[in-house]
């Protein structure tokens, strides 16, 4: 009977465990750097929206580039409640030559959303969590990652559809 008690207590801990794990969320991490207009920006770009859009993108991807019209649409029409933010991963915040070409492929595109440099703080993330680029995060207003992030190019209207999704929270 005890055997009995205690695999029907292992279950339901076991159980509610998963159950903990799979409604946790890893925190994006802290950072402070430089959008690519030289303006300070920090992990507090968050608060100011209940889901924010993290591409992280270079100048020498062409699926990158690519999309980058695309990009420029949905952040001039995001959602209420949301915004689009770039994490430009080649250019640090002194990388001119990078910046000068970054800021190129943008006014083509017409994407003129914020857009931060890398900084030693977001490397870490970076080199563990992101396999290839494109890559989109979803942030919420408390700095935590939500949702899957989509790997590769996307279109506006599918990019539209994963904001309206998280905002919706399903």
């Amino acid at each position: 009977m005890k055997k009995s008690i205690l695999i029907v207590l292992f279950l339901v801990f076991g159980m509610f465990s998963v159950a903990c794990a799979a409604e946790k969320t890893d925190p994006f991490p802290k950072f402070s750097s430089k959008t690519i207009l030289g303006k300070g920006i920090d992990d507090n770009v968050f608060a100011s929206a209940k889901i924010t859009m993290v591409n992280i993108w270079a100048t020498w991807c062409p699926p990158c580039v690519s999309e980058m019209p695309d990009l420029g649409k949905l952040g001039r029409s995001m959602p209420d409640g949301s915004q689009l933010v770039g994490l430009l991963l080649d250019a640090a915040p002194n990388d001119t030559k990078v910046i000068s070409k970054a800021l190129s492929i943008l006014k083509k595109a017409k994407a003129d959303f914020t857009q931060i440099l890398l900084t030693k703080d977001l490397e870490p993330y970076l080199e563990e969590n992101i396999e290839a680029i494109p890559t989109t995060i979803f942030v919420n207003s408390n700095g935590e990652i939500v949702g899957k992030p989509l790997v590769g190019s996307r279109s506006e209207k599918e990019y539209r559809a994963e904001v309206q999704k998280l905002l919706s929270g399903k």
